[in-house]
């Protein structure tokens, strides 16, 4: 009877490590698709950035252009 008990207890010890496994694991998951959602983010933000300074510069350059003809060696003309 003892042993039949003994292995019961060590069947729950069991089956309590990989509940608390699954959940630690099941957390871990959790934080990398959070942290790998945040890079989506900030990246996608950083590319926004990007485009609005090159519409920027295009339309500075455009707006200026006649300033900076003058600078331009004939040659490239």
């Amino acid at each position: 009877m003892n042993a039949q008990k003994r292995r019961m207890r060590e069947q729950e010890h069991k089956r309590q490590i990989e509940k608390l496994w699954q959940e630690k694991l099941s957390v871990y998951q959790a934080q990398r698709e959070q942290e790998w959602e945040e890079r989506r983010q900030k990246d996608a933000e950083e590319d926004e950035q990007r485009q609005i300074v090159a519409a920027k510069k295009e339309q500075l350059l455009k707006q200026h252009a006649h300033i900076l003809s003058d600078f331009n060696p004939k040659a490239a003309s």
